[in-house]
């Protein structure tokens, strides 16, 4: 992590940047940060305290059946959030909450809205929700064949398939 932080940068800083750049894009839905505080040996983070939003609503996973209208929230809200250049990188129940009827992102991830981590973000709505993925990009064949050769490998090492 010290190597990758001495040639990427601070994750977090990153994260905290981009989602006020979003934010002022106009896009309101993700939590919003208010401060981070940090302890750095050159750029590299050794702790770190970050102050976000408290929003308060309830978690995905407290409501047992999720609605077409829900769902139709939930995937516009990912499908904004991959127009504004981000991905969640874990769209799971926990990291969804309903404040007034409107769906909000918790826990998003830093890194950078690859092809690739969008497709996964779909991917994963589809898992989690059953939301399908219409999207058949390249992304989301490099990601479906990159699992496919590492299942491969997994059962030539005798081990089981995921």
């Amino acid at each position: 992590r010290f190597f990758k932080s001495l040639l990427k940068g601070d994750y977090y800083e990153r994260l905290f940047e981009h989602t006020q750049k979003v934010r002022n894009e106009g896009l309101h839905s993700l939590n919003d940060f208010y401060l981070l505080a940090e302890r750095k040996t050159l750029r590299f983070v050794h702790t770190y305290i970050m102050l976000i939003e408290y929003i308060d609503g309830v978690e995905l996973c407290d409501i047992p059946d999720i609605d077409e209208t829900l769902k139709n929230k939930i995937q516009q809200s990912i499908r904004s959030l991959h127009e504004h250049g981000m991905v969640s990188g874990d769209p799971h129940r926990g990291n969804f909450i309903i404040e007034n009827g409107e769906v909000r992102i918790i826990d998003l991830s830093g890194k950078r809205a690859s092809a690739q981590r969008k497709a996964k973000d779909r991917i994963d709505l589809e898992r989690h929700y059953g939301i399908k993925n219409e999207v058949k990009d390249l992304g989301y064949y490099l990601l479906v064949y990159r699992k496919k050769i590492r299942n491969l490998m997994r059962r030539l090492k005798g081990k089981p398939a995921r």
